[in-house]
């Protein structure tokens, strides 16, 4: 008999307008502010314009269920095959290279978080975590969004510490000023 990889299952399916780190929210209405011009400041005008995008919850858990945080700092999630069209389409070939898939599943992409395919209901296709697209809104409004969906899906242990520490790396890199490239060329 040949080995046969089991499908993990990262998710456990919720519920209700509690939220923990790790809630999928497909379909949530985040507000975005266009053209504010060259200031933004209080009695200005400004046109604010609603997307809908799928999000992954990225406040920690014991802040929401604690009551600590009054927002709720959410990470976009894009299906993979959605990422490589878009970036496609941008002139990008490289996420549809094998070697790229392989780049995230290892981690190794800092501002993507891969997220497990979910084929049972609710399910979810191979998608990413796009940190460079993070959206805060209130808790309420969040909430209130959860409650409307039904059933969701939650990241189980240890994925959702995986998604925690893969946000954390992301925004603790450090851009150096200076280049060490010929350290790669130096014998010594």
């Amino acid at each position: 008999m040949g080995y046969t990889e089991r499908e993990p299952d990262w998710y456990t399916v919720t519920e209700g307008r509690e939220l923990e780190q790790g809630d999928y929210l497909p379909s949530l209405p985040v507000p975005l502010i266009h053209d504010p011009g060259a200031s933004l400041g209080e009695g200005d005008n400004v046109r604010v314009e609603f997307e809908v995008h799928n999000v992954c919850v990225l406040t920690q858990s014991c802040n929401l269920v604690n009551k600590k945080a009054q927002t709720v700092m959410l990470g976009r999630v894009l299906a993979w095959a959605d990422l490589v069209d878009a970036r496609k389409k941008a002139g990008d070939e490289g996420y549809a290279k094998e070697g790229m898939r392989k780049k995230v599943q290892q981690g190794l992409q800092p501002a993507l978080c891969l997220l497990h395919r979910r084929r049972d209901e609710p399910g979810i296709p191979w998608s990413v975590v796009d940190f460079h697209t993070l959206f805060v809104l209130s808790r309420k409004a969040v909430e209130t969004h959860a409650a409307s969906i039904g059933k969701r899906l939650r990241l189980e242990s240890p994925y959702r510490e995986h998604l925690s520490q893969a946000f954390a790396r992301y925004f603790m890199r450090v851009g150096l000023p200076h280049d060490a490239r010929a350290f790669l060329k130096d014998p010594n």
